[in-house]
């Protein structure tokens, strides 16, 4: 059976999830299908993200989060991180390629792997 991944990004890194998801289709990654926000909530506010995200999250087995120039301050990701915890999901904090901005205060905690599928696929339980 398949694993489910969800992706969690700023917008502005979302061309990283074509990458991935071609891993996945290559079976770079395992057996598993990529699965991500399609839709900007952000102007809703913190709540509204979480509630329109929840069930994605709720059905991933683990989430990839993407840490680029900019993720350190955006309630997206906070949101995406805060479900991701009260469902007890796997998570994976992914370096992007030439980023050296900050890990958000939520990750601290979590180790940081590179953006390749052999990293990845190591780090997936």
């Amino acid at each position: 059976m398949s694993k489910s991944i969800f992706i969690s990004c700023v917008f502005e890194d979302s061309h990283h999830i074509e990458t991935i998801k071609s891993w996945a289709t290559g079976k770079r990654l395992g057996d598993v299908v990529i699965t991500h926000e399609t839709e900007d909530k952000r102007i809703l506010g913190k709540e509204a993200i979480k509630q329109h995200i929840k069930s994605k999250i709720q059905g991933a087995s683990l989430i990839i989060v993407l840490i680029g120039q900019d993720n350190h301050n955006h309630d997206w990701i906070e949101s995406e991180v805060e479900l991701a915890n009260s469902f007890h999901k796997q998570i994976l904090c992914v370096r992007l390629p030439h980023t050296t901005g900050a890990v958000p205060d939520i990750l601290i905690n979590y180790s940081l792997i590179s953006f390749d599928p052999e990293s990845i696929t190591r780090s997936i339980d």
